[in-house]
C-alpha cells in the first residue's frame, strides 16, 4: 500500500509541474468536447492598436473578418486602414481541412470560425514587428497574430488558444516574445491528451467511403453530409488557378437517364498532387465533401496513378473522355489540353430518323488531324444544315469508350456551323 501511494504522489507531482501551481485543478483526460483558455487568458494585448496600421512600421491594426475562415490557421480580413489580407496564423499549424482533409482539421476550422464570428473586435499583429512577412508556402498569406475580443472576454490570442485546445503543435519561433506561452499551451494539451494528442476519434472525420452522385447532391439528397468521405467517377471539365496560386477544377458526371451533365468544384489547393489532373480525362476520385461560401465542393483529394484500381485512392481511369472542338479554345487557363481540338471538318453525313451520324477530322495542337465519328439527336424539323465539307465547333461532347474515336454530342445546340 505504501508503494502504491508513492507512485500516486509522484504522478500527481508530475501533473502539477505542467501548470503554474498545484492550486489549479488538473483536468481529467479530455473527452475532446471541452474548450480551455486558462493559459491563453494570462497573455494580454499590451500594444496600442487604435489608429495604427498593420501594413506599416506599426505592425498592428484593427480588422474585421471576411466570410468564413479558410481552415483552422488561415483567415481573410478587411483592415481598418483599408485593403484586405489573408492571414496565416503565426506559431500554428492545424490539420488540413481544404485541399487535404486530416483528422481534427474540420474541428480546428470550426473552432477558429466560431471564435471570430463571436468577436466584437479583432486586432491583427505582425509576427515580425513591422510590415508582416509572407508565408513560405503560397507566398500570398501574411504571418500574423490574431487577437479577438468578445462581449464576455477581453482580448485573447487565437493562435495561442488553438494550441491550448490541442488543434496544433507549438510552431512558434523560440526567439519570439510569446514563445513561452505557446510552450505551456502545448504542454497542457499533451498532459490531458487533448484532440491531436489523444487516441479518441474525431467526430467530424469519417473514414467510411460513400458513393457520390453529383446529380443527387445538387438536388438536395439527404444521403450526403458535409465532411463525408466520398467516391465517384468524374471527368475534368475545366481548370482554374487563382491569383494566390491555388488550383481548383470543375468536375462533371454525365447522367444517361436525363441526358444532362452535372458539375461540382474540386479544390486542389497549392501543393496538392491533384493539381496535375488533366482537363478532359476521367478520374476515379476519393475525397471529402465540404462547403465553401455555401456551395458544395470536394477536397482532400490526392492523385496517385500508381494506385490505379484501388477503391480508396484517386487515379485516372480514362484518357480523352470529355472533348471540345473549337479552334478558338485550344487553351484552358493558359495550359494546353490535348483533349481540345480545332474545328471539325465534316467528311460524311448519315441521318436516320432523328439520329444524325457524321464523320469528320479535327486538328490537334501537336499537328496531327485525327478522324472522329459523331452522333447527335437532331430536332424533328432538322433541315440538313450539316453537310459534307461543313466546318463546325462543338462546346462539349463525350467519348464514352476509350480510344474509340466515337463521340456523343449530348445536345444539338452545342454545335455551331461556321
Amino acid at each position: 500500500m505504501k508503494k502504491l501511494f508513492v507512485v500516486f504522489a509522484t504522478a500527481l507531482l508530475a501533473s502539477c509541474l505542467a501548470f503554474a501551481s498545484c492550486g489549479e485543478k488538473v483536468p481529467d483526460i479530455a473527452d475532446n468536447t471541452e474548450h480551455f483558455d486558462s493559459i491563453t487568458k494570462t497573455l494580454k494585448l499590451s500594444k496600442s492598436y487604435e489608429g495604427k496600421k498593420l501594413m506599416s512600421s506599426d505592425g498592428i491594426g484593427a480588422a474585421t473578418l471576411i466570410g468564413d475562415t479558410t481552415d483552422g490557421d488561415t483567415s481573410n480580413f478587411a483592415l481598418a486602414e483599408g485593403g484586405s489580407i489573408a492571414v496565416r496564423y503565426q506559431g500554428v499549424d492545424t490539420p488540413e481541412s481544404t485541399a487535404d482533409v486530416q483528422k481534427w482539421g474540420k474541428a480546428a476550422s470550426n473552432f477558429t470560425n466560431e471564435r471570430l464570428h463571436l468577436a466584437t473586435e479583432i486586432v491583427i499583429e505582425s509576427a515580425s514587428g513591422g510590415v508582416p512577412e509572407k508565408d513560405s508556402i503560397s507566398g500570398t498569406r501574411l504571418m500574423c497574430y490574431v487577437w479577438y475580443k468578445t462581449a464576455e472576454d477581453d482580448f485573447k490570442l487565437l493562435n495561442l488558444e488553438l494550441v491550448e485546445n490541442g488543434y496544433s503543435y507549438n510552431k512558434e519561433s523560440a526567439d519570439n516574445a510569446y514563445y513561452s506561452y505557446f510552450q505551456k499551451a502545448e504542454k497542457f494539451a499533451r498532459s490531458i491528451e487533448l484532440r491531436m494528442f489523444s487516441k479518441l476519434d474525431d467526430p467530424l472525420f469519417d473514414t467510411a467511403i460513400n458513393e457520390l452522385s453529383i446529380k443527387e447532391l445538387k438536388e438536395g439528397s439527404e444521403k450526403y453530409k458535409e465532411n463525408m468521405k466520398v467516391r465517384l467517377y468524374a471527368y475534368i471539365a475545366d481548370k482554374y488557378t487563382a491569383s494566390s496560386g491555388a488550383v481548383s477544377f470543375t468536375i462533371g458526371q454525365y447522367d444517361e437517364a436525363t441526358g444532362n451533365g452535372y458539375t461540382l468544384t474540386l479544390y486542389a489547393g497549392h501543393t496538392n498532387s491533384t493539381s496535375n489532373m488533366r482537363v478532359g480525362d476521367m478520374y476515379h476520385i476519393v475525397g471529402t465533401l465540404a462547403k465553401h461560401d455555401g456551395a458544395w465542393q470536394i477536397s482532400g483529394v490526392a492523385l496517385d496513378d500508381d494506385l490505379k484500381g484501388k477503391e480508396d485512392a484517386t487515379w485516372r481511369s480514362q484518357l480523352s473522355y470529355f472533348l471540345m472542338f473549337d479552334a478558338s479554345k485550344t487553351l484552358y487557363t493558359q495550359k494546353i489540353s490535348s483533349n481540345c481540338y480545332g474545328n471539325i471538318t465534316v467528311t460524311s453525313v448519315k441521318l436516320e430518323d432523328t439520329t444524325l451520324t457524321f464523320q469528320g477530322t479535327a486538328p490537334k495542337t501537336d499537328g496531327t488531324t485525327p478522324a472522329f465519328t459523331f452522333t447527335v439527336t437532331v430536332p424533328a424539323d432538322y433541315s440538313g444544315a450539316i453537310k459534307e465539307g461543313s466546318e463546325l465547333t462543338v462546346s462539349g461532347c463525350y467519348q464514352f469508350e476509350a480510344n474509340s474515336g466515337k463521340v456523343t454530342i449530348t445536345d444539338y445546340t452545342n454545335i455551331t456551323i461556321k
